[in-house]
């Protein structure tokens, strides 16, 4: 079952629940049994319409190209656990820390409600088991979670990067081109490296300081 953000205890004091409590709270996707866990996570942006109305995220047409990324790097995508950064739909499709999104949040609150929903339901997540790998889907995840501030996505994408938990070993983050800029007609000439990037193991990659 489907849950508003007003029915969800973790968005409690959460700004975009204040501004839109109607709006679904979109779940992580989990491996449908443990015989096809591939003990992978995958941290994608915020929810688009589709995925809003399904309660999962990477279903629309991002997920689409996604599906077909896996199917051409030979990944089953049901043995993934799948997050976003923000875990609601936001206004426009206008992520709450982006420039656009003033038009329905201020800086200081989008800031509160980003930081809000990673640490109350993507840090978990994170902290919950030693992951062989993170995919982190593009700037937002770059940002957010493996708290890398200097250099795009361009200039990380194929490099292990470490994941800090408070407390915990370090799990190793993989920096990576979201399909949503695969989709794009600049960013077509992207995905046969993001292809094998998806297929490549950490430890074939260059290890990177933040």
């Amino acid at each position: 079952m489907i849950k508003t953000v007003s029915q969800t205890p973790g968005c409690d004091g959460c700004p975009m629940q204040s501004l839109y409590p109607t709006n679904n709270f979109v779940s992580p996707q989990r491996p449908n049994n443990p015989a096809c866990d591939l003990n992978r996570l995958v941290i994608a942006e915020a929810p688009g319409e589709k995925e809003s109305k399904e309660g999962q995220p990477l279903r629309g047409p991002a997920g689409e190209e996604f599906n077909s990324l896996l199917k051409s790097a030979d990944i089953p995508r049901d043995g993934l656990t799948v997050i976003n950064c923000l875990n609601c739909q936001p206004h426009k499709n206008f992520f709450p820390t982006d420039p656009k999104a003033r038009t329905y949040i201020s800086k200081e609150q989008a800031q509160i409600a980003v930081d809000h929903c990673i640490k109350h339901h993507v840090d978990p997540v994170i902290r919950e088991r030693d992951w062989a790998r993170v995919d982190l889907l593009g700037v937002k995840a770059l940002r957010l979670v493996a708290k890398i501030k200097k250099g795009g996505i361009s200039k990380w994408c194929g490099r292990s990067v470490d994941i800090e938990r408070a407390g915990l070993a370090p799990v190793k983050g993989m920096p990576l081109y979201h399909p949503s800029y695969l989709l794009r007609p600049w960013g077509q000439s992207k995905r046969p490296v993001t292809v094998i990037h998806l297929k490549s193991g950490l430890g074939q990659l260059p290890q990177f300081g933040n």
